[in-house]
């Protein structure tokens, strides 16, 4: 018989409570969660700390989601891993390669299963994308535009100690549409990180030519906020909104061009969280825990060459 999944959640962040308890309670999931800063109990949980090495030890949880500010993710995945937990990181999963790399080396020696929650390409959305390209392999160009506007100075994504900036929240975005879409060695590139006074990275702007193909990216903090993603074939061109942050509770519109002729599909609402989610208690159920071991080392040497740019140019 199978044993009975039950989460551990290490933080109360902004996704915590928008995405992550939501789908816990729709699939009647056993959760804990530990927050140092938020003590007024939270539905649904089974049990609930103010520390996170009591709640480690305490919790009967197989499983382990960290939602905490970037600096600390290695520390703490690295500590459930030791202890033999699954691990499930928001991303970005680590600052440095060396620290992904040495949680690699733990989850291979236990045995246990270590993803990086990117998700937003689990939206139905996606599933139309390919259906009407057909195969992913006929895309030339992808242009990204993803901005927000500046965030407060107080946040935690303009924060230098807890490891914030536009890399770091947006990189992981870039990192996963080349291992997505292209999949290709890269010929040439160019990278242009832009920072503000306190030298943290506020936009990142990338042209990458593959062997056939080419990948444009604005990635910023400031300005009016928007999300879309174009897709190149050499007969049409489909446009993708919300595609970073889908709301699981909002029909999306996908724009096609064909021979000049212009086309809008409603995409139904559906949520890419629960259907990850879904697919991550697959993996552990069949044992299948290296699965998303080949795409968290890509998308790290990816996110590293552009975290590079920042460092030799500070």
């Amino acid at each position: 018989m199978k044993k009975k999944l039950s989460f551990l959640l290490l933080g109360y962040s902004n996704i915590a409570r928008k995405r992550i308890i939501e789908v816990f309670l729709k699939n009647k999931v056993t959760f804990s969660i530990a927050s140092k800063s938020h003590i007024k109990k939270i539905k649904g949980v089974q049990k609930q700390f103010t520390n996170y090495e009591d709640a480690l030890l305490n919790s009967g949880a197989n499983i382990v989601y960290i939602s905490l500010p970037n600096s600390l993710h290695f520390k703490w995945a690295k500590i459930a891993l030791q202890l033999g937990y699954h691990v499930v990181v928001d991303k970005p999963i680590c600052y440095k390669f060396s620290e992904t790399k040495k949680l690699i080396k733990i989850l291979k020696k236990k045995n246990r299963l270590l993803s990086e929650a990117i998700f937003y390409n689990y939206h139905s959305q996606f599933k139309k994308l390919i259906k009407d390209i057909k195969n992913i392999r006929l895309i030339t160009q992808v242009k990204v535009n993803f901005a927000i506007p500046l965030p407060d100075k107080k946040s935690l994504l303009l924060s230098k100690k807890f490891k914030g900036g536009v890399i770091m929240d947006m990189g992981p975005y870039a990192a996963s549409i080349n291992r997505i879409f292209f999949n290709q060695k890269i010929i040439s590139k160019k990278i242009i990180v832009k920072k503000n006074i306190k030298n943290i990275p506020i936009s990142f702007n990338l042209t990458i030519q593959y062997q056939d193909k080419v990948f444009h990216g604005l990635f910023k903090f400031g300005g009016d906020y928007i999300n879309e993603v174009i897709f190149y074939t050499k007969n049409q061109e489909i446009k993708l909104s919300r595609v970073f942050s889908p709301p699981s509770d909002v029909n999306l519109n996908l724009e096609i061009i064909k021979k000049g002729v212009k086309q809008n599909c409603i995409i139904k609402s559906d949520n890419c969280f629960e259907n990850y989610f879904k697919e991550l208690k697959k993996k552990i159920y069949h044992g299948d825990y290296f699965f998303y071991l080949k795409q968290i080392e890509q998308d790290h040497k990816f996110r590293e060459m552009i975290q590079k740019e920042h460092i030799n140019k500070s």
